[in-house]
This record gives structure tokens, C-alpha cells and sequence, in this order.
């Protein structure tokens, strides 16, 4: 049983199976008060624009563990980290986000490596998903050989510690210009500003972003992004 830093069980994990050939798997984060259930619904609305994305990628869809939420007054749902106010200078779970970043390596680590390997997700999840990359282009699990990140609606937590990386030059050119990112924005979940400076950040250090700040969760342009960047 896989627990978080405090000792808290992750939920049960789902699977979406490709119905093809086995050419990319994704590990697919959910937002605060969801679950693998929730994300297993929704990556199957991402198949509905391509043939390719529903017969070759393998989706892993992990539940975070239950804890009280700040940003919900303290209320207990299930969260990969406990988070405030989403802003640019909100406080950060940092504990908790790195122990699920462990999580999301070890799910990734028992896939075949022919096949490419992403890691994406929604709200609270996207940004789980983002800061795993940038933890992947400062030199950490780089052996997993990361191909695709996609954050839905989300921002990169410790994006200050991610730019002294950059100033301090210890981001692998190598790593950042082989991950393209998707990055969504809705205001009225991200502030745009925050949208906008986490997509700076992430584009500084040499990682090519597609940053859509108005098309949210749209499954279309999700999946034709994947289509192109998982070469399917």
C-alpha cells in the first residue's frame, strides 16, 4: 500500500486499457475532491477525437489520499497535497507533493520502455503534474525518459525555486527541450497572471509550452495535442 508523507493510504487506482497496440502510457492526476474513478471518465472523453489516442495509450489513474484541504476551510476530501488560495505567492505542501511525485515514478517505472510516458492531470492534479516536471528537467527521474506533460486549468507549485534551478543552470537543456508541455487556463480557477507566470517559468528553462489560456478542458484539442506530441 502506497502512502503519502504523512502515512496516509493513496486511494485505489484505475486503469484504462488501450484497445490497440500498447504505444504510450499516462498517468493521469485528478483535482481536489475527485478520484481514479472520476479521471477514468474523463481520459475516455479524450479518445472521442482520435482513433489513435483510444487504441494506443494505456491511462493510470491513481486516487489521492483523504486529508483537510486549507483552500476548503479545513474540510476532508481527497487531495494530493493540502493547498490555500491558488496565487503566486500561496504556500506549498512541498512534502506531500514530492512523496506523490515518488508515487507517479513508481507507477511509470513498471511500463515497458518502448512506449512513450506522459503525466497529466486536472485543477490540483495539473499542477501535481507540472511540478513533476520540473523536477524531471532539474535532473530528477531522468532515467524514466518522460515524453509529454499536460496540466489542465493548473499552475507550477515552488515556481520560485524552479527559476533559481534555471539561474543556478542546473535544469538539463537536453531534458527541457525534449518535454513539450500543454498547459490550459480558466481565470476563474487560475488566476491568469499565475497561468501566465507559471508557463514563463517552465518556458525559460527551455521546455516547449503550449500554453491555451482560454480552452480549458476542451477534449478535442487535449487529444489532438497528444496525438502530435506522442507521435501516435
Amino acid at each position: 500500500m502506497a502512502l503519502d508523507s504523512n502515512g496516509i493510504a493513496y486511494g485505489v487506482t484505475r486503469l484504462v486499457r488501450p484497445r490497440g497496440t500498447h504505444k504510450a502510457t499516462i498517468v493521469w492526476l485528478h483535482d481536489i475532491g475527485e478520484n481514479g474513478d472520476d479521471s477514468a471518465r474523463f481520459v475516455r472523453e479524450l479518445n472521442l477525437p482520435s482513433v489513435q489516442i483510444r487504441e494506443h495509450i494505456k491511462w493510470i489513474c491513481p486516487t489521492a489520499p483523504t486529508r483537510p484541504v486549507s483552500r476548503l476551510g479545513g474540510a476532508v476530501t481527497t487531495a494530493w497535497c493540502d493547498v490555500t488560495q491558488v496565487s503566486e505567492n500561496m504556500e506549498h505542501d512541498l512534502a506531500s507533493i514530492n512523496t506523490t511525485c515518488v508515487l507517479v515514478a513508481n507507477l511509470l517505472a513498471g511500463e515497458p520502455a518502448h512506449v512513450m510516458k506522459g503525466v497529466g492531470g486536472l485543477g490540483l492534479g495539473a499542477a501535481q503534474a507540472l511540478y513533476f516536471a520540473s523536477c524531471y528537467v532539474v535532473g530528477g527521474m531522468r532515467d524514466m525518459g518522460l515524453n509529454a506533460v499536460v496540466g489542465i486549468n493548473g499552475w507550477l507549485p515552488a515556481w520560485t525555486n524552479f527559476l533559481y534551478h534555471i539561474d543556478s543552470l542546473t535544469v538539463s537543456g537536453t531534458l527541457a527541450a525534449s518535454l513539450p508541455i500543454l498547459l490550459t487556463n480558466e481565470n476563474s480557477m487560475v488566476p491568469f497572471q499565475f497561468g501566465w507566470l507559471s508557463e514563463q517559468s517552465l518556458s525559460r528553462a527551455g521546455i516547449p509550452v503550449t500554453f491555451r489560456p482560454n480552452d480549458g478542458r476542451d477534449p478535442t484539442a487535449i487529444g489532438n495535442w497528444l496525438k502530435t506530441y506522442l507521435q501516435l
